[in-house]
């Protein structure tokens, strides 16, 4: 048993940094002591109040950390070793976890949000969800293998080649990310980004064009679909825009699009034309589909790129500064991109 402070969901949205007691590992089981863990746009949802809290709970499925303890059924890490998490809770049994489908098994569940997760300076989660960084890795560079892996996901399932064209909808974590890996793939990437630091960043992650959403950026995009250039729209925003109609006007005739972005409209409407003769893909988590886990795919990206996709994170926090993360996070004039809490620091 350990004493632990950690951050719980309050009624109000807010959260409480306290004291709690955090067991011994079961057999199945590690024990992490978090260096670093992502803010998320779908942690955000909950202080936006998208989505409802569950009071207490505490959150976090973007972490990375030393393992502190390791249950005697655990084989593939051991104490000591710094790890990231791929937070996706399932039961193993189902023919979807049979086939490495398991983020979308029916009894599916994530650290971080049906589990307490890693705002604390000490959590329990099951021992697959652990996967040992590469040598030199930090908790902070472990930590960003999560958001990369949902783009490596959908990446992965689109097949995008070295020679295509990918359009960006969007420039937070996952437009950002998804960039890393398209570029990582050695396709052309072209960005839709906003706000001025994300242009800049879009631009230093190595972007071949970063267009703003604005009236020059608008054209080009305009000049880019006559010339059919686009063969895959990636759309990352989601919440209650209209970009996946966006993505659809955007890609050229065959072309495909792949809808990183999570919704909070009941319905989308689309432009039915452009939907008879163009593909759509939606990509939610990750798994194992091809015989290498999306996450392990994405660490050895980092391996690569690291330092590249550390500058994702713009901003650090101690957890007793949990809230003060929050604000920055939902806060784009802070020029925030990714939010890190650290425990510890």
């Amino acid at each position: 048993m350990k004493e632990s402070l950690a951050a719980r969901w309050l009624e109000s949205c807010d959260l409480q940094v306290e004291n709690i007691s955090i067991s011994d590992p079961e057999p199945d089981q590690v024990q992490i002591k978090v260096g670093s863990a992502g803010i998320c746009g779908s942690d955000l949802h909950y202080v936006r109040r998208d989505k409802a809290v569950t009071i207490g709970a505490i959150p976090g499925h973007e972490i990375g950390g030393v393992l502190s303890a390791v249950g005697s059924n655990v084989k593939h890490v051991q104490e000591g070793d710094m790890v990231g998490v791929e937070p996706v809770v399932r039961c193993g049994t189902c023919r979807y976890c049979m086939n490495g489908s398991y983020h979308v098994c029916h009894d599916r569940a994530i650290v971080g949000e049906t589990f307490d997760g890693g705002m604390s300076e000490y959590v329990n989660t099951p021992g697959y969800t652990a996967f040992k960084a590469p040598q030199g890795f930090d908790a902070e560079l472990s930590a960003l293998a999560e958001p990369l892996t949902c783009s490596v996901y959908g990446l992965e399932r689109v097949e995008l080649r070295f020679h295509e064209t990918a359009l960006i909808i969007g420039a937070g974590t996952v437009g950002l990310g998804a960039l890393i890996n398209v570029k990582a793939l050695g396709a052309r990437a072209i960005i839709i980004a906003r706000h001025p630091q994300q242009q800049k960043l879009a631009r230093e992650l190595g972007a071949d064009e970063v267009l703003g959403d604005d009236d020059s950026g608008r054209k080009r995009l305009d000049e880019l679909v006559k010339l059919d250039a686009i063969d895959l729209a990636i759309e990352t925003v989601g919440g209650h825009g209209d970009t996946l109609n966006q993505a659809l006007c955007s890609v050229r005739p065959l072309g495909r699009v792949l809808v990183l972005g999570v919704f909070f409209r009941p319905t989308i409407e689309f432009k039915s034309f452009k939907i008879m003769d163009r593909a759509i893909f939606g990509a939610v988590l990750y798994g194992n589909m091809s015989g290498k886990a999306n996450y392990q795919m994405a660490l050895e990206i980092l391996t690569d790129h690291g330092e590249v996709a550390r500058q994702l994170v713009t901003h650090r926090f101690g957890l007793e500064d949990v809230n003060q993360g929050f604000a920055a996070a939902l806060d784009k004039s802070q020029q925030s991109v990714k939010v890190h809490i650290q425990p510890g620091a």
